[in-house]
């Protein structure tokens, strides 16, 4: 090509001269191109994407230079010698990082018609040829007319790909003007460029005020050659957003030939690499006791359901919030809430990935908390999350508010001594194989259920010994709290003549052992002052601990006469008030009151 060493050594010197100025005026748009390979590791050869001027413009200027455009970064000394121009034409090449072999000639150019070619020994900075050689034929004119032709915008691009290949910067630059583009990046990596080709050498100022994009994107826009024109926005696109490119019919070409014909083109930013979000939401979680001993592990509400998060580490738990991009802490931070609510202070770490919560006091047992990361959690580059996040999890344990589960006698061989117990649909007396009812029964009248008072009315050692006919057992849902349940159960009298009854002993079954302790089943042993044991103004000494026997007449002298029994009554009625809490200080949601009979 060239036509002699002498003019080698001229050209070298060219090159090096003319390489520095153009260097130095398109460094932003060479930085970004740089990283576009959106084909390493991939089979699919390079390609020619464009270039300029297009085969078949005319009237080009006797300065005219010859640009060609790659789909990636290529072996810039491979593509040199890949190049010929015909009729033979000294000059020197540029390069814009690879991206796009520019060739110069050194002198002014004949009218006629050049041919510039490329052939496949052009190679990718992997050894790989591109896939198809390339030829363009354009015309040099004179200083006259414009032989019918006004200037076009012949592609518009902007990087396309998956969030992967937008992420590493290895998206593909894509004319969006004569295809479909959806699935444009937000930023390749960080922001995505715009890049417009024109037909032939453009009037710089009539351009650029010619051109506007919708909806309104500030950035910066540098000529790599004089047909080809890159904007570089100031921050990554909107996801989700479409974005409308125009150049208006007022742009003109360096000798002020009109375009005429308005140009406009949009794509969609259907990749939301640059938008930040969760990669994990970690709480604390494990057993009681283990969480307590400050052991808990930390576990992802995002991909698991997480019902035994630890109420404190051993007093307060923590919530981490790891994000996909450094984040704008305050906004974050605001952008983040619980349901319920949750006082707490912020930790960041890890450059602002890491955010980390910190409880003021143990969370609520068996209370499912809601945390959410709303849309206006910016990211450092004031980029907002794409959508809002949300998940929850369990404090403690899946346990509703304490409630009694059952009740019935002690001396009914099938009520169990421990969670859960067994009630009967039809009830039954002081023998029955269950338990008088269980929560999952209908409660029916007094009647159905029946006890016996341990008082035979003889006034003798074997009347006052306890018996359990009447001592009752309560199964509670929770482990519950010893003092403030026995202090919310009483019993009563409430047809016939009034008595007076106390609690004289209890026995707590199905207790834990280890923390937080607590038990479920409760045994109650009431005495009534109106037994034979207990004399007629007091409890007596005996301690008897016996309810009176229904079939006796203890208004008579000792021993007292039977008397007919009304299978209707007396009822009595055990209550247990909402000041019963279990563990973990809940108090049961309504009080419990269940009727029965003596007979």
């Amino acid at each position: 090509m060239f036509s002699s060493l002498k003019q080698r050594k001229v050209t070298l010197f060219l090159v090096l001269t003319f390489a520095t100025a153009l260097v130095g005026q398109c460094q932003n748009l060479s930085k970004s191109l740089l990283k576009l390979d959106p084909f390493i590791g991939e089979a699919e050869p390079p390609k020619v994407l464009f270039s300029n001027p297009v085969t078949g413009t005319q009237n080009l200027p006797t300065n005219q230079t010859f640009s060609i455009g790659f789909s990636r970064a290529m072996n810039v000394n491979s593509c040199q010698t890949a190049f010929t121009m015909s009729p033979a034409t000294s000059g020197f090449f540029g390069n814009t990082d690879g991206i796009i072999l520019t060739f110069s000639p050194s002198a002014a150019l004949n009218n006629g018609t050049y041919t510039f070619t490329l052939t496949k020994a052009c190679e990718d900075t992997n050894g790989m040829d591109i896939a198809n050689p390339f030829s363009a034929s354009v015309t040099i004119g004179g200083s006259g007319g414009t032989l019918g032709t006004n200037p076009s915008v012949a592609n518009m691009y902007v990087y396309a790909g998956t969030t992967s290949a937008c992420n590493t910067g290895n998206a593909s630059l894509t004319d969006f003007l004569n295809q479909s583009v959806v699935n444009a990046c937000q930023g390749n990596p960080n922001q995505n460029q715009i890049v417009l080709n024109f037909s032939r050498p453009m009037d710089p100022n009539t351009t650029l005020s010619a051109i506007s994009i919708s909806p309104n994107v500030s950035g910066s826009y540098v000529w790599t050659s004089n047909a080809i024109l890159t904007f570089t926005p100031d921050n990554a696109l909107t996801f989700n957003q479409r974005y409308t490119v125009t150049v208006g019919g007022s742009a003109t070409d360096s000798g002020g030939i009109l375009m005429k014909q308005t140009y406009q083109s949009s794509f969609l930013v259907g990749s939301g690499n640059a938008s930040p979000t969760a990669s994990s939401v970690t709480v604390l979680s494990g057993s009681l006791a283990g969480c307590q001993a400050g052991i808990g592990s930390a576990s992802n509400i995002l991909t698991g359901n997480i019902t035994n998060a630890c109420l404190g580490n051993p007093t307060s738990n923590s919530v981490v919030f790891n994000f996909s991009l450094p984040m704008d802490t305050q906004s974050a931070q605001n952008a983040i809430s619980f349901s319920p609510s949750i006082s707490g202070s912020f930790a960041w770490s890890n450059g602002n990935q890491t955010l980390t919560f910190t409880s003021d006091a143990t969370l609520g047992f068996g209370t499912r908390y809601t945390v959410v990361i709303g849309t206006s959690a910016l990211s450092a580059s004031l980029v907002p999350f794409a959508q809002a996040l949300s998940a929850s999890f369990v404090a403690g344990a899946i346990n509703p508010s304490p409630s009694v589960q059952a009740v019935g006698l002690v001396s009914q061989p099938g009520c169990s001594q421990s969670f859960p117990g067994s009630g009967s649909s039809t009830g039954g007396n002081w023998l029955l194989g269950f338990c008088w009812w269980d929560y999952s029964q209908q409660v029916l009248s007094p009647s159905a259920y029946q006890f016996r008072g341990g008082d035979n009315g003889n006034n003798d050692s074997a009347s006052c010994a306890n018996q359990t006919t009447d001592d009752f057992r309560i199964i509670f849902n929770n482990y519950m709290d010893p003092g403030t349940t026995i202090n919310a159960i009483t019993v009563s009298r409430i047809t016939g003549t009034s008595t007076v009854i106390r609690l004289s002993t209890w026995t707590w079954r199905d207790c834990q052992a280890a923390y937080p302790f607590g038990c479920r089943v409760l045994d109650l042993e009431f005495s009534e002052i109106e037994s034979s044991c207990g004399g007629s103004s007091s409890f007596g000494a005996s301690g008897d601990y016996n309810m009176s026997r229904a079939g006796f007449d203890f208004t008579t002298t000792i021993p007292y006469t039977p008397i007919a029994v009304d299978p209707n009554g007396p009822v009595y009625t055990i209550q247990v008030s909402n000041s019963a809490t279990d563990i973990f200080g809940r108090s049961m949601t309504a009080p419990f009151s269940f009727s029965f009979v003596s007979q």
